[in-house]
């Protein structure tokens, strides 16, 4: 902004981008505190060299919480955009269904200068469907600001991002946000707002407690008795959120004010006469100023006394949103005037009366200067990364750090150093994202946009077509200075540095490992939210946009001039991808169009999965309906630029079987003597007779499956060191805690078929090796321990040894796909009772003949197994399980009924409806099935008047409570459910409707019902006799 006698120029940033600027004529009018002056580029580069001056933070809150908000008026303290805009452009949401829907859909970053600090602030989404933004900022920063509305409290995403940010050891500052509607909108008079206050702050503290509590508890194995001990001899004085100890803001960011308590103490310390500190700490809590004896006391609500921050601090901002409702433009003036603060005459005369009481409030507690002044205070610098974070960005939880190379262990330092001279240059980029050719400096814009046509293949050289977007990726330098033209490594997620060797000149020969390609840095971007500013160098410690790396980066990667760098570990996964569909082009032509678009798609999403099936269809794996909307919109329109055919959503089942109980309520004894009677065991010939297998399919407890689960990614690292005959001493220990659970678990177990030396006799786990099946070997053969760390040699002499695998892979393909609809099986035991090889093969030529007539004898043991699995899972009570979304919904209690009524039409079920205090709304928690969940939130909002808005997340897998073969027979079963369909078998339309998509026999009948009489009307035409 810059001023000229009465003229002012003004700089006016409109949604679409562009700036327009105006001449205004302002006679003889000061220039408003708003119009903050525009930093310029240079100083942040200058800031760039100083890691001790910059702060990397994110903003992570629930959807509708105030991120964007906020991010507004952080953004207005820069001159980026006018004071009276914010809150209302949302800048960093540039994408045009984020300005529709009102709602961020990715993590956007700018750089900030404030008091002579850079601030690169990233703002996130907090809608579930996009948790995955949140994951690739929470890896860039140091610290955090949560935002948290005062009226909604603690939700369910603003636990989860408290987790994850004391899962990636970040320092936080606590915003409680939206005071404002808590006197225009519930009404609350100050002595009430400043309870309900304390109850929210209350609230955040047990989430923190809770997450710091199983976090102490879960580092070491330790008894019942000494939990309390060890929490007790925890130091957790940090963790908590404490307006006296400086790490709370409370404001309103569309109003643009905020405050610490040390701001009011500050303003009050000579009034009242009391030392600071004591004023800070007595600012809130059940303190009141007592002016006989100048003191603070104790006691306010005993003595039936204010306590000192209503009386100082919500007395006084109660008085002005008062005159929204008793509009006073002499008393608004006079407050103005008293406080310094400029007022034009055309504002207090404003038909809205917020807009002056924005003015007065923005300039007199500016939100930015409070809450950036504790992120420079409490988040650290570059610098002060602490150890345990640096280890683990090198190495996962399943490697030990110590077993690295020296060259390897030695880039630790580097991290916490932070030195832009050092020569090992470490940068981690945490995605790609697209960037609107509009965002490039100057004539940048159009070389950018051929220059990304042509690395995605997209055209050749007699097309005109040229891309709207060019990918770069985001990225963070942690040590070393990255440059333009400088040639780096790109280290993809499965290089190990462990395997390289030094050539005789002590180079590195590049074709030695493949998952590692070098590169030239191209452009370098200092990320400005809508706008990318060209630099020459970033040093260390900086967030950094980086041009022409699209070819060589699918998701994240690690640069480095070092081929020791071990790949950063990956982002932790929010929410697990449960809504698929399958595309395909209206026009078959297109399909090379079609698959550019799906690799440039799975690029810029971070939360998509791009898969190929058996069949040949390409499938999208989402993460609800609006994150699938956005998919494929950006398919149509952005990525492949075709129509496409969009199938039905797709979810996935498994199967299971269950223990028997009886459904008859006479003689449920008979029912269980009949189903002792059965014979469960099945016992299958090779075609060729020369084995023969018998086993018997068990239900596991619901425990052991959690446990199996849970240790999924063990079990995967197990089986991946099994094949490279490397372990590590983490692993050898997970297994062991592992084993140790598993027996505890059997041991534990009602179940006569399980004891506590199960866990000896596991053969495997399925399917591929790491799922919830076990497979147990009770037969004489001596198999390979499961729990052996490394693969051996067959050392036995029996026939059996050489078809171990191919009896493995028979239980691994029928785990895989089950008799029901070819969903993968779940928390099933197959117990082997006897394998038995009833000729062993002496000659060469009968071996020949075998093989010709019935196949190879490992395939016709595996052939057998399969099939012995799935006729032993037939044996017993079978079921479907589906996955679940869990659901969150504030909503007023005259909608509760219809809340109600819809859940139950989706065969969901409520868990709570507790009601929120001082609010009169219920926080309704239920389930739903995730097949049942399809305009859910349509419907909600249908039906609730827009009063609801549910966010669906994945929760657990759910066994279906019925058989999906059963159909009534008894007339009990007539007379209770009907004969011509009056009772769905839920189930049975599942696996129905899983049959035909997959193209497998359904049992149908094609009339129903034949004895209906026909309806139709039949017209008799009379035809002339000639």
């Amino acid at each position: 902004t810059k001023t000229d006698g009465a003229r002012v120029d003004l700089r006016v940033l409109d949604t679409d981008r562009h700036r327009a600027s105006v001449r205004v004529e302002c006679s003889n009018v000061p220039v408003p505190a708003t119009m903050s002056r525009r930093v310029e580029l240079s100083q942040l580069v200058d800031l760039q060299s100083q890691p001790d001056r910059i702060r990397n933070i994110c903003i992570l809150a629930h959807v509708d919480h105030g991120k964007t908000t906020l991010a507004d008026s952080l953004i207005a303290s820069n001159g980026i955009i006018s004071q009276r805009l914010a809150g209302k452009l949302r800048y960093l949401d540039s994408r045009p269904d984020e300005q529709e829907r009102q709602i961020t859909m990715k993590s956007s970053s700018i750089a900030l200068q404030f008091d002579g600090h850079l601030v690169n602030l990233i703002d996130s989404p907090g809608h579930v469907d996009f948790s995955s933004e949140v994951s690739t900022a929470i890896r860039l920063c140091d610290g955090a600001i949560i935002v948290v509305d005062v009226v909604e409290g603690v939700c369910p995403q603003t636990r989860i991002c408290l987790r994850q940010a004391y899962q990636e050891k970040l320092e936080t500052v606590l915003l409680l946000n939206k005071l404002d509607r808590l006197v225009l909108e519930k009404r609350m008079d100050a002595g009430e707002a400043y309870l309900h206050l304390t109850q929210v702050l209350e609230q955040v503290n047990a989430v923190v407690g809770n997450i710091f509590a199983s976090d102490v508890l879960a580092k070491e194995v330790i008894s019942t008795k000494d939990q309390i001990s060890a929490l007790e001899d925890t130091d957790d004085s940090r963790i908590y959120y404490t307006p006296a100890n400086g790490n709370v803001v409370f404001g309103s960011a569309l109003d643009g004010w905020g405050f610490t308590v040390k701001t009011f103490a500050k303003m009050y310390q000579d009034k009242l006469g009391v030392p600071l500190d004591q004023l800070e700490q007595g600012m809130w809590g059940d303190y009141f100023y007592s002016p006989k004896k100048k003191t603070i006391e104790k006691g306010a609500f005993e003595k039936g006394r204010k306590p000192l921050f209503v009386q100082l601090v919500l007395d006084n901002l109660w008085n002005i949103y008062d005159l929204v409702d008793n509009r006073d433009p002499d008393k608004l003036k006079s407050i103005s005037e008293k406080l310094g603060i400029p007022q034009t005459a055309r504002d207090l005369k404003h038909a809205d009366i917020r807009i002056p009481i924005r003015n007065l409030l923005s300039q007199w507690l500016p939100i930015e200067s409070s809450l950036l002044q504790l992120v420079v205070q409490i988040v650290p610098n570059p610098r002060q990364i602490p150890e345990p974070k640096a280890e683990k960005l090198l190495c996962s939880r399943m490697e030990d750090f110590r077993t690295f190379p020296a060259q390897t262990q030695a880039l630790k330092q580097d991290i916490l150093s932070c030195c832009s001279t050092s020569p090992n240059l470490i940068v981690f980029i945490s995605k790609m994202f697209p960037a609107d050719r509009s965002a490039f400096p100057g004539a940048m814009a159009d070389s950018f946009a051929r220059m990304s046509l042509l690395d995605s293949g997209a055209g050749d050289g007699n097309s005109e077509e040229e891309a709207d977007e060019a990918f770069l990726a985001f990225a963070r330098v942690y040590s070393g200075t990255l440059r333009r033209g400088d040639k780096v490594y790109v280290i993809g997620p499965k290089h190990d540095p462990k395997g390289l060797t030094t050539a005789d000149d002590g180079g590195f020969k590049l074709e030695e490992s493949p998952h590692i390609a070098q590169v030239q840095i191209d452009h370098l971007f200092v990320l400005m939210g809508r706008q990318l500013e060209l630099v020459e160098f970033v040093p260390a410690g900086n967030i950094v946009g980086i041009a022409g790396l699209q070819n060589h980066v699918l998701k994240t990667a690690t640069l480095s001039s070092t081929p020791y760098c071990p790949p950063f570990v990956d982002l932790p996964q929010i929410a697990t991808p449960i809504l698929r569909v399958a595309v395909e082009p209206k026009d078959i032509q297109n399909m090379p169009r079609l698959l550019r678009g799906l690799k440039l798609l799975n690029q810029a999403d971070a939360c998509v999965q791009v898969r190929i099936q058996e069949s040949g269809e390409h499938v999208l794996l989402t993460l609800g309906e609006v994150h699938l909307e956005r998919c494929i919109k950006d398919l149509q329109e952005a990525y492949a630029k075709v129509e496409l055919n969009v199938s039905k959503p797709i979810v996935p089942f498994k199967e299971t079987i269950v223990k028997f109980v009886p459904t008859s309520e006479e003689n449920p004894e008979e029912e269980l003597a009949k189903e002792r009677e059965r014979e469960k065991t099945v016992t299958i010939h090779t075609p060729s007779k020369q084995s023969s297998i018998k086993l018997v399919a068990i239900p596991l407890p619901q425990e052991v499956i959690e446990l199996l689960e849970a240790s999924e990614p063990i079990l995967k690292a197990h089986a991946v060191a099994q094949d490279s005959n490397e372990v590590s001493q983490v692993l050898q220990d997970s297994l062991e805690e592992l084993k140790g659970k598993l027996k505890k678990l059997f041991s534990e177990n009602e179940l006569e078929e399980f004891n506590e030396s199960t866990v000896d006799k596991i053969w495997s786990f399925g399917p591929k090796k790491c799922g919830t099946n076990i497979l147990l070997n009770h037969s004489d053969f001596r198999n390979s321990s499961i729990w052996n760390l490394k693969k051996s040699e067959p050392t036995s002499n029996d026939f059996r040894s050489n078809y171990e695998s191919s009896f493995v892979n028979g239980f691994q393909l029928a785990s895989l796909a089950g008799p029901l609809c070819d969903e993968p099986m779940q928390g099933v035991c197959f117990v082997v009772l006897e394998w038995t090889a009833l000729a062993a093969i002496q000659e060469e030529d009968q071996a020949a003949s075998t093989i010709v007539s019935h196949g190879p004898l490992s395939g016709q043991i595996m052939s057998a197994v399969k099939e012995a699995c799935k006729r032993a899972f037939q044996n017993q009570p079978q079921r479907l399980v589906h996955p679940m979304y869990s659901c969150n919904i504030t909503v007023n209690s005259d909608v509760l009924g219809k809340l109600y009524a819809v859940i139950g039409r989706r065969h969901g079920r409520i868990l709570s409806a507790d009601l929120i205090e001082g609010s009169g709304q219920f926080d309704v928690a239920a389930v739903i099935p995730v097949i049942e969940s399809f305009n859910f939130s349509t419907e909600i909002r249908k039906q609730t008047s827009g009063l609801a808005m549910p966010q669906l997340v994945f929760s657990h897998w759910e066994i279906v409570d019925i058989d999906p073969h059963w159909v009534p027979t008894t007339e009990e079963e007539y007379e209770q459910y009907g004969e011509k369909a009056d009772f769905v078998n839920v189930a049975k339309v599942y696996m129905d409707s899983i049959r035909e998509r997959k193209g497998l026999p359904v049992e149908r009948k094609t009339v129903e019902h034949a004895e209906k009489q026909r309806t139709l009307s039949r017209q008799l035409t009379l035809y002339p006799i000639c």
